[in-house]
């Protein structure tokens, strides 16, 4: 199990659980919490004394809890329940990319992912959750659309990476989807056309129309 979890620092990070120890105690109570299993921790700059710090558990280090659960996988869900309380994240390994809209007064959603791209009305929103909350990252252009399936996915804004919004940390504001999708020769009228283009967005640098920008990458805490 990989985690990360956003921390800063001016003067670097020689020992890394030292660090977290003095300097942000709660990320560092999931260790003393679980100080039976044999984590590795590193700390990678991203700039201007900002770090991505990751732990990562080998699977068989959860042998050692079996004692007070009664098996691997039941230790590995106490565990990161106890790590996202504490303010890690798990490092996603895979994202879903999510957008939705009307087509009449019918709302639409639609999700791509390995399997290629689903669509779902109103009724279907239930069954395409139980695809969506699988995957640790979930990409999608603007937040409104997230409003939508809040109350089936309540910790959507979790792990939702929204490209609109990293756009405007950018550049100030982040132009509509349809307007990008000129400048990519995009259809846009479609749910699926505009699922595509933000497939693509996900990949830096962004066309826009004062240029191009390079965005953070999908896998990076979410605060970053």
């Amino acid at each position: 199990m990989r985690l990360q979890a956003l921390v800063r620092s001016d003067n670097g990070i020689d020992d890394v659980k030292s660090f977290l120890k003095e300097f942000y105690p709660e990320l560092y109570s999931l260790l003393e919490n679980w100080e039976e299993l044999e984590v590795n921790l590193k700390a990678d700059e991203v700039g201007d004394g900002t770090y991505i710090i990751e732990l990562e558990v080998p699977e068989a280090e959860f042998e050692k809890t079996l004692g007070i659960f009664q098996s691997v996988e039941e230790a590995m869900g106490a565990f990161l329940t106890t790590a996202e309380e504490r303010g890690w994240e798990r490092v996603p390994d895979r994202y879903a990319v999510y957008h939705a809209h009307f087509e009449g007064d019918v709302l639409i959603a639609g999700i791509k992912t390995e399997e290629g791209i689903s669509k779902y009305d109103q009724m279907g929103l239930e069954k395409m959750m139980e695809k969506l909350v699988r995957y640790p990252r979930i990409v999608t252009y603007s937040s409104d659309v997230l409003t939508y399936i809040k109350d089936l996915f309540p910790d959507i804004d979790s792990r939702a990476y929204v490209i609109a919004r990293e756009i405007a940390k950018a550049v100030g504001s982040a132009p509509e989807l349809e307007e990008i999708g000129k400048i990519y020769g995009v259809d846009t009228s479609t749910l699926e056309g505009k699922i595509e283009l933000i497939d693509k967005l996900v990949n830096s640098p962004v066309k826009l129309p004062s240029g191009e920008i390079n965005l953070k990458p999908v896998y990076y805490p979410l605060e970053v």
